[in-house]
C-alpha cells in the first residue's frame, strides 16, 4: 500500500488535526517514490523508514513514535531497533493490520512464489498493481529473524488488528505484542477489513490512535 491509500490519508489528517507532526511516505518503488519496485526488498522498506527519521531530524525534530500498516507496520518494528539510526527517540509505536513477521507475505505470492524460488523473475500484485519481483526479495524475507530483531526491545506498542482480515490472522497481532517488554495494548475492530476501508472503521482507527497517544 501507499500513502495516498484513503485509511492511511484518513488517519494522517486526522493525527495532523489533533496537534500532531506527521511524515507520510511511500516505499521504493510505490505510490510517488522514486525507485525500482522489482529491486526492493524487505530491507529496503526498513531503510526507507530510517531515511524519513532522517530526514524528520536534520529538518524539523526526531521523531518520537512510527505508525504503520500492513508490511508498513513490520518494517517499521524492525527499523525502531536499528542501532545508530535517526529512530533513537521513538518511544511508542503503532501497527495496523501488521504481520509479525516479513516472511508471512510470500504466503500471497500465489504461483509467483515457485518461480522466485526457482531464480526466475515474477510479477506479484501490490495495492491494486502488478509489479515484477526479483528471486533476491524472498532470499532477502527469509533471512530476516524478527525475534531476533526486536529481543532488545521496550517500546509501548498500539497492535491494532482487523476482526475481518482476510489477509493477515488475528494470531499476528498477538505475536507482535510478545515482541516489545514494554506496555503492549491490543485493539480490535471486529467488522474492519485489511483496508480498514469502511468509513465508520476508520473513525474508529482514528479515535483509538489518537486516544493512545493522549493517554
Amino acid at each position: 500500500c501507499n500513502k495516498q491509500t484513503l485509511t492511511t490519508a484518513r488517519l494522517s489528517r486526522g493525527l495532523a488535526q489533533a496537534g500532531f507532526v506527521v511524515l507520510r511516505l511511500d516505499f521504493t518503488g510505490l505510490g510517488e517514490s522514486e525507485g525500482d519496485f522489482s529491486n526492493s526488498h524487505f530491507s529496503s522498506m526498513v531503510s526507507d523508514v530510517e531515511c524519513a527519521g532522517a530526514f524528520l531530524s536534520d529538518n524539523y525534530q526526531p521523531a518520537s513514535a512510527l505508525i504503520g500498516h500492513s508490511m508498513g507496520g513490520t518494517a517499521c518494528l524492525a527499523a525502531s531497533q536499528n542501532a545508530h539510526s535517526a529512530l533513537s527517540e521513538v518511544t511508542r509505536l503503532v501497527t495496523l493490520a501488521s504481520p509479525a513477521h516479513p516472511e508471512h507475505v510470500l504466503h500471497h505470492f500465489g504461483p509467483a512464489l515457485h518461480k522466485l524460488e526457482q531464480g526466475e523473475k515474477a510479477e506479484i500484485r501490490v495495492a491494486g498493481k502488478d509489479f515484477p519481483v526479483a528471486p533476491g526479495f524472498v532470499e532477502n524475507i527469509r533471512s530476516y529473524n524478527m525475534n531476533r530483531q526486536m529481543q532488545n526491545c521496550d517500546l509501548s506498542i498500539l497492535v491494532v488488528r482487523a476482526g475481518c482480515d482476510k489477509l493477515v490472522g488475528p494470531q499476528d497481532a498477538d505475536q507482535i505484542m510478545g515482541l516489545t517488554s514494554g506496555p503492549a495494548t491490543l485493539f480490535q475492530i471486529d467488522e474492519a477489513d485489511h483496508l480498514f476501508s469502511n468509513r465508520e472503521h476508520a473513525d474508529i482507527l482514528l479515535d483509538s490512535v489518537v486516544g493512545w497517544f493522549a493517554s
